[in-house]
């Protein structure tokens, strides 16, 4: 009985590691099952410029990435932004001269809101464009986002901090732009309060409520069994040699006890029989 009572309990451990490897997989699974093509969603925006007053053209694409659902899993969701290279051309490049020599600023724009990216409000950031050509045309882009699409801030700075004194060394020919871009999540804003919709009678057409949610037990209770009923097959064996080991000890106190008992009378009736004899003596 000891030796299928220590096979069960083998069985129920390597049964219950068992459980807690799927549930695991099962929850890594959930974690990151939305980084896949098709939980993604993808927006291309244009990148403008300014190199005249007043006027703003195409520079590059902007693309940005995030999941679909945003706000339905506990998986740590986040946004992602990437900006194409660019090359400044010859043209390009006499006009920001114009403008460092004029103490005017380079601009650069992005929509706000990258699904209506041709009506939704521009973000416009700048820097002397003297910084430009000092940086050796070395751009930073910091775009402050949120899971739903909206650019809420855009910050833009180049390597260089200061405006060299005197003229500056514009290049003759074309010039790639070296462009590092971050981004900044938003956390998300308090839900708002609103009325509670009265629930429809019984037997009432209406929406399927959502499940309620389990609590700690119902969703674990398997976990608990198993682990409950393997302490109990384990420690049975500990409770039964216990027992075992008792029974032992009292056998041998009983046994001692008898033998004490018997040497006791043996003394006992030695010494009647030579009082006996001295009596007889007198």
């Amino acid at each position: 009985h000891a030796s299928m009572r220590q096979r069960i309990a083998c069985f129920s451990a390597v049964a219950f590691a068992a459980l807690l490897c799927k549930s695991s997989s099962a929850f890594e699974a959930d974690e990151t099952d939305w980084d896949s093509g098709r939980d993604k969603f993808v927006a291309t925006v244009p990148v403008e410029h300014s190199l005249r007053d007043n006027e703003f053209t195409v520079r590059c694409k902007m693309t940005y990435s995030a999941p679909k659902h945003s706000g339905v899993s506990k998986s740590k969701r986040t946004v992602s932004v990437s900006i194409d290279p660019s090359t400044f051309s010859v043209s390009d490049l006499q006009a920001l001269e114009s403008l460092a020599a004029a103490g005017k600023h380079y601009r650069v724009r992005l929509p706000s809101d990258v699904n209506k990216a041709d009506t939704s409000p521009k973000i416009v950031a700048s820097v002397p464009a003297c910084l430009l050509i000092a940086s050796d045309f070395h751009e930073i882009f910091r775009v402050h986002v949120d899971q739903f699409g909206h650019i809420r801030g855009l910050w833009y700075q180049t390597m260089a901090v200061a405006c060299p004194a005197g003229r500056l060394a514009v290049p003759t020919s074309a010039t790639k732009v070296v462009t590092t871009v971050s981004v900044d999540m938003d956390a998300r804003g308090p839900r708002i309060a609103v009325e509670p919709v009265a629930k429809p009678a019984e037997g009432e057409p209406g929406e399927k409520g959502k499940e309620p949610e389990k609590s700690f037990f119902q969703k674990y209770w398997y976990y608990i069994v198993g682990f409950v009923v393997l302490v109990m097959l384990t420690g049975g064996d500990d409770k039964q040699a216990e027992e075992e080991e008792e029974a032992e000890e009292d056998a041998e106190d009983r046994a001692t006890l008898k033998e004490v008992g018997s040497s006791v009378e043996v003394d006992k009736q030695g010494g009647g029989g030579g009082g006996g004899g001295g009596g007889r003596g007198g």
